[in-house]
């Protein structure tokens, strides 16, 4: 037993000290590879957009003197795309007798609004890359894990999407190295795990030639790490247990993929994000406040955003899926 002099117990003594109390909440979880920093915003004032995409191209001919030319017709275009804006929204009480009894009324709405905007924003950002639902009817919106083609086997082929396999396949290094190349004509960032790029930075410290690991100073300065130049974006969003073969969340798997990503408006062929009423702005979300909640003693605050990912040319992505990172590369 502790010895607190005039008290009978420690317990005793700490009936008559008052702990401080911090204003705030302390950051303890941290999530880095947010997309929607990154992403451009396109504002429609309808419920859709809609557009076109090549498939054939008009070719020309070599024709001699005199000779007669044809007129031809030829030209072709895919499936009209269309991408229909989704309502993301969460609404939180704000008690009333907390708001009259709290020190500082302010501190408390405060607090409840920014974890508010901060589990709006996960949610959207978890979306952004395995959400599914793209039809007028759904309520969610495709991420990058529909928005990619379709698998084309263990093999680059006319997809965007490589199998590895899964299993303790290693990635061949060249199909890093067709990552890059099928996002066209550039990427802007490689989205991998943290664990996907430890293994990338392996194989780099061994070997020499196919794959540059390097870092660069990005628009501010700071040195961000590169493959081939291209900077890579850690993101805690991705899952490093994807399902085998499909790419979508599992659970336990150990699977884990990697994008490459080309971010531009849609007429540029890139991956941007629409936006419409009067959401998408500085403070991304409509910020409603209602006075009397009915039957609470109690006012609400409520975010609202709509949004959804569009994808102008299906080149802007490419992905690796079925990665076992502890195979290692090879």
């Amino acid at each position: 037993m502790a010895i607190v002099g005039h008290f009978k117990s420690l317990d005793e003594a700490q009936k008559l000290v008052q702990s401080t109390l911090l204003a705030g909440v302390v950051q303890q979880i941290y999530e880095e590879g947010q997309l929607l920093r990154r992403m451009p915003v396109m504002t429609i004032d309808g419920r859709s957009i809609l557009y076109n995409r090549e498939k054939v191209l008009p070719s020309a001919e070599f024709y001699d003197i005199h000779e007669q030319i044809p007129w031809t017709a030829d030209v072709e275009y895919t499936a009209q795309v269309q991408v229909w804006l989704k309502r993301i929204a969460r609404q939180d009480i704000l008690d009333k007798f907390m708001m009259k009894t709290y020190k500082n009324p302010n501190d408390y709405r405060s607090i409840v609004l920014s974890q508010l905007r901060k589990g709006c924003m996960r949610t959207i950002e978890d979306n952004l890359i395995y959400g599914t639902g793209a039809t007028e009817e759904a309520k969610g919106f495709d991420g990058l894990n529909v928005l990619c083609p379709s698998t084309d086997g263990h093999a680059f082929g006319a997809y965007q999407d490589y199998d590895n396999g899964g299993g303790t396949t290693a990635l061949p290094v060249e199909v890093l190295v067709r990552l890059i190349e099928k996002c066209k004509p550039k990427p802007d960032i490689l989205l991998m795990t943290p664990e996907a790029r430890v293994q990338i930075w392996k194989y780099s410290m061994g070997k020499a030639g196919a794959i540059v690991m390097g870092r660069q100073p990005n628009e501010f300065g700071t040195l961000v790490e590169t493959i081939n130049g291209i900077p890579i974006v850690i993101s805690d969003y991705l899952s490093a247990d994807e399902v085998d073969n499909t790419g979508v969340k599992g659970s336990g798997t150990g699977f884990v993929s990697v994008y490459a990503i080309r971010f531009g408006q849609i007429e540029d062929g890139g991956l941007c994000l629409c936006t419409g009423g009067d959401t998408g702005g500085v403070d991304f979300f409509n910020l409603v406040e209602l006075d009397n909640l009915e039957d609470y003693d109690a006012s609400g605050l409520r975010l609202v955003a709509y949004c959804a990912p569009a994808l102008g040319s299906t080149k802007a992505i490419s992905r690796i899926h079925s990665w076992h990172v502890t195979s290692g590369i090879s």
